[in-house]
């Protein structure tokens, strides 16, 4: 049996390619030993709307499908999709024998071992007679309805609830990968670290350090990490504004999604800043000239109080340099965005 996993580019493209090389032994286990199979990664942009028909789909992909034929083709995107307030994880069509797994909606942790798994579970709905249950492992419960399973009509399954809710939102947020964010905002960074090595150098700025106590240098932290994420989204208007094309729940949720990316991102900007400053001033700023302005010998608290309070002084410094960067690589951790790339893309092809 040939089996197709098309994949949207970026993280589904990394899970299917290593789908790939564990689903024939998982097929075996499951199916039996006698069960033998090709599979084939590939990349394509699978879709541009949430609620895409899977036959519109199989249409629009079909010329990236192996030209030497296929069985069975897994579709794997990052969009997420819904059934109302339900994530939608899996739309199985056993007339077209093709299935649209949706990653979001499997959460953020074990995402490989998860999406082996669904793939696993549809494959084997396509492959063998339709069982009638209503719930499999992994992808959910099929939702509710006149149509019985494989009479033609695709069966979606969907994790309800609040539970499929917050792990909608946890695998959209994990798609846009956050983390990946401060590396890409290359003039933000440069304001940043312009701001914190004026600071290191600076003796009003070792004053201020040791004169805030805690909860003001906490204050300080909180604001600065949401003025900058704030700065970053409205800059690049990465806020989504619901219309005739983008629905008002679709649009908190892209939005809501957006705004942990980027909150995330500068986080992991500030962590890896804070730690870049402490390891500075303990070896740039020796004891005696900090000694004079402190009037008291510098202790290592002296030394991280003086980098948090950097640290969070340079995040203006960054709000500036991110308005300078390229609209491209900050859309790329906006989901409504990014999908709109995407169609657009796939309108020009």
């Amino acid at each position: 049996m040939r089996i197709a996993l098309v994949a949207d580019p970026d993280l589904p493209t990394e899970l299917a390619m290593r789908v790939a090389r564990d689903l024939p032994g998982r097929l075996r286990k499951r199916l039996g030993p006698n069960f033998d199979c090709q599979v084939q990664a590939h990349t394509a942009p699978l879709a541009a709307e949430e609620q895409v028909d899977i036959s519109a789909m199989l249409t629009a992909v079909r010329p990236h499908l192996p030209e030497s034929g296929w069985d069975v083709a897994v579709f794997l995107t990052d969009l997420p999709r819904r059934q109302g307030l339900d994530a939608v994880s899996a739309e199985v069509s056993t007339s077209d024998r093709v299935a649209l797994l949706s990653l979001p909606a499997l959460g953020t942790f074990h995402l490989v071992d998860r999406t082996l798994e669904a793939v696993v579970n549809v494959v084997s709905q396509l492959v063998l007679p339709p069982t009638g249950g209503d719930h499999v492992p992994v992808i959910g419960r099929r939702m509710e309805g006149d149509v019985k399973p494989g009479q033609g009509v695709p069966d979606r399954y969907v994790i309800p609830g609040l539970r499929g809710r917050a792990r909608l939102l946890a695998g959209m947020v994990r798609a846009n990968r956050p983390w990946r964010l401060f590396t890409s905002l290359s003039r933000a960074l440069a304001g940043v670290f312009a701001t914190a090595a004026f600071g290191v150098i600076n003796d009003t700025a070792w004053q201020l350090s040791i004169a805030l106590d805690t909860w003001r240098q906490s204050l300080i932290m909180v604001l600065s990490i949401l003025a900058l994420a704030a700065w970053i989204i409205v800059d690049h208007e990465l806020w989504e504004r619901p219309d005739g094309r983008v629905h008002k729940a679709r649009a908190h949720l892209y939005n809501t999604a957006t705004l942990i990316t980027i909150t995330l991102g500068v986080l992991c900007l500030y962590a890896v800043l804070f730690v870049v400053l402490t390891g500075v001033g303990a070896l740039v700023l020796v004891p005696a000239p900090l000694s004079e302005t402190l009037n008291h010998r510098p202790g290592v608290t002296d030394y991280l109080a003086l980098a948090w309070f950097l640290t969070s002084s340079a995040m203006v410094g960054g709000a500036f340099g991110s308005g300078l960067e390229d609209d491209g690589t900050v859309r790329k951790a906006a989901y409504g965005q990014r999908q709109r790339d995407r169609l657009a893309e796939q309108q020009n092809v």
